[in-house]
């Protein structure tokens, strides 16, 4: 048996909440609960898992300054902690 088989069910794990907000955004782009609920899981996410759904933010709503500044500020980060661009 491999440990690999749990490491990608674990990388393939959404959260029901998540579904539920894609869901929603599919019926309404401009859904801002939704949003948030897929802002809260990008925040918890390493950049590279978090820039398609920031990505999609700031095309949805391009010109939110608040939202270009979450996407910024996570990008940055990895600069500032000095953590390797997985992170």
């Amino acid at each position: 048996m491999s440990g690999d088989g749990a490491t990608e069910q674990a990388a393939e794990y959404v959260p029901e909440k998540v579904k539920k907000a894609e869901k929603k955004l599919e019926e309404n782009p401009y859904d801002l609960d939704a949003w948030s609920i897929l802002i809260r899981e990008a925040q918890n996410q390493p950049i590279d898992k978090a820039r398609k759904t920031y990505e999609r933010l700031v095309a949805q709503f391009p010109s939110s300054g608040r939202f270009w500044k979450l996407y910024i500020e996570a990008e940055h980060l990895i600069f500032l902690c000095g953590l390797p661009s997985k992170y």
